[in-house]
């Protein structure tokens, strides 16, 4: 059974805001999908789900917002091949005026693949005018579970 859901990671509404729009697109063609913060989520609660869409930013020199920080430690936590069968996209949110660009979703990105799950589409590195690299991933991931439920 596919199942899919959002994950945002947010300091100032910028990432949230790419969740949400990403659920809306997805709910205007009829695929209902879930989107939480991953400061209300257990990565534990992820066992049943099949796709996994990560919209994180970077706060400070590469660390992730405040509020998710216990998920990403408990994630580290978690054995090699933990997530065997999951997919993901991740949409990093940042500003490359600091050394550390996207920082969090590059580190997101590595546990999952240490996790076994497997990418769906190339992680996006989204700069302060997010909207010009968001907008075409939301698009992308749109196409992606349309396609997964026409051959359901």
């Amino acid at each position: 059974m596919h199942k899919s859901q959002i994950f945002f990671a947010t300091q100032t509404g910028n990432s949230q805001e790419v969740a949400e729009k990403l659920q809306e697109d997805l709910e205007a063609s009829g695929i209902e999908v879930a989107c939480a913060d991953i400061f209300d989520s257990d990565p534990e609660g992820i066992s049943e789900l099949s796709d996994l869409y990560f919209v994180v930013s970077t706060w400070g020199e590469g660390e992730p917002p405040d509020d998710s920080v216990g998920y990403f430690e408990k994630l580290k936590e978690y054995s090699d091949g933990h997530y065997s069968g999951k997919r993901f996209a991740i949409c990093g949110l940042g500003d490359s005026g600091y050394d550390i660009f996207n920082g969090f979703a590059k580190d997101l990105e590595a546990e999952l693949l240490r996790l076994g799950a497997v990418g769906i589409l190339d992680r996006v590195d989204c700069d302060i005018d997010f909207e010009e690299l968001s907008d075409p991933w939301i698009e992308k991931i749109v196409e992606y579970e349309k396609s997964l439920r026409s051959a359901e």
